[in-house]
């Protein structure tokens, strides 16, 4: 039997692994392209999202006596649009889901793994992470906890640029107020991922800040991608940057470091692992949704949901269509995320107006 808790730590620390993934070596691209100089503010602003996410999931959550996502979404709205809504969250995962592991796949081989075929990248990772996310969300935690710390070192290193730069690359710091405007969708989507927060919530044994301990995961992730973006453009320009497809690998493949001979294949090796450990967080939600939805096991729903995921990521695998297709479902997905959220943190409110609604305790899954 999986043990199905985990701390506030570890869900803070899942939260934030949900987040950053492949989209933060492009991210700052995308973001050029529109905003120019000033991406790293409209990053920041798309910062916005993920707190608004976490604030209202734990509304919910308090309201209804930590009641699980799939009881709330039965208690509000009826069976019927729960499924509806079940399912949408399902795809939107599973399109997360396979366009890391496509990005991820791309990545490697225009870098440290030029000979090899897609395939010898991809089924590994499909044998690999569905296995560790099948123990559960206890373990789930626990990896994300520990692989935390690798992050660390990825955020320092973009300090040795500090020096290197040049003021001039990010002035004038405010231009255009429309152009962030524009650019900050961009930097919404950057944090696909952070809705986990809806399912994983009602996990948590300690329950007793958990707004607190959202916005704290929504903090950090917002300041590393803010921080990256803007260590690029400060470094490189706007110009350059906006030119260039992974602009942060750009960055780090400019370092040189006399004890280390191929410093771009260790930092490879350490981002691998932390795209590792968000595949396994974005995995795990997929099986949940999956057995829930048509109401079989979860380790069972782990081997049929693997199965849908391996066709969908060869669709995935030609960046060009990648991109077509992310730019033009992630938008709807995430608009239906923030309604969803918003309108039951609105219902909910209205419902239980001065109290937590005691048919939720039933529900503690």
């Amino acid at each position: 039997m999986r043990k199905n808790k985990i701390t506030q730590n570890q869900y803070i620390f899942i939260v934030i692994s949900s987040m950053i993934g492949v989209g933060i070596l492009s991210v700052a691209s995308d973001l050029c392209k529109v905003a120019y100089q000033q991406g790293w503010i409209s990053i920041f602003i798309g910062g916005l999202y993920p707190a608004c996410i976490v604030i209202t999931a734990a509304i919910i959550d308090n309201k209804t006596n930590h009641a699980s996502f799939f009881h709330v979404n039965n208690k509000i709205y009826g069976k019927i649009l729960s499924r509806i809504f079940t399912l949408i969250f399902l795809l939107y995962f599973l399109t997360i889901f396979v366009a890391i592991i496509s990005g991820f796949t791309n990545i490697l081989r225009e870098t440290i793994t030029r000979f090899l075929a897609p395939t010898y990248i991809i089924l590994p990772i499909f044998i690999l992470i569905p296995l560790i996310s099948m123990c559960g969300i206890y373990i789930v935690g626990r990896i994300c906890e520990f692989y935390f710390y690798l992050t660390i070192p990825l955020i320092v290193i973009p300090l040795f640029f500090i020096t290197k730069g040049s003021i001039i690359n990010i002035k004038p710091i405010f231009s255009s107020f429309d152009e962030i405007l524009k650019s900050t969708p961009t930097g919404i989507y950057a944090f696909s991922g952070c809705e986990i927060s809806y399912l994983i919530i009602s996990k948590i044994s300690n329950n007793s800040n958990t707004k607190k301990a959202g916005i704290m995961a929504a903090s950090i992730t917002t300041c590393i991608y803010s921080f990256g973006v803007f260590i690029t453009i400060y470094y490189l320009g706007w110009e350059l940057t906006s030119k260039l497809e992974y602009p942060l690998l750009y960055l780090i493949q400019a370092m040189n470091i006399p004890i280390i001979s191929n410093f771009t294949a260790l930092f490879l090796f350490l981002w691998s692992l932390i795209i590792l450990r968000t595949l396994i967080c974005i995995s795990f939600a997929c099986g949940d949704f999956f057995s829930e939805l048509i109401k079989i096991n979860y380790r069972k729903a782990n081997f049929i949901f693997l199965a849908i995921a391996l066709v969908y990521v060869f669709f995935m695998i030609p960046e060009y269509n990648r991109d077509m297709f992310l730019g033009k479902v992630i938008p709807y997905f995430v608009i239906f995320s923030f309604a969803w959220g918003l309108v039951t943190t609105i219902l909910v409110v209205i419902k239980f107006r001065g109290g937590k609604n005691e048919s939720f305790k039933k529900d503690k899954s």
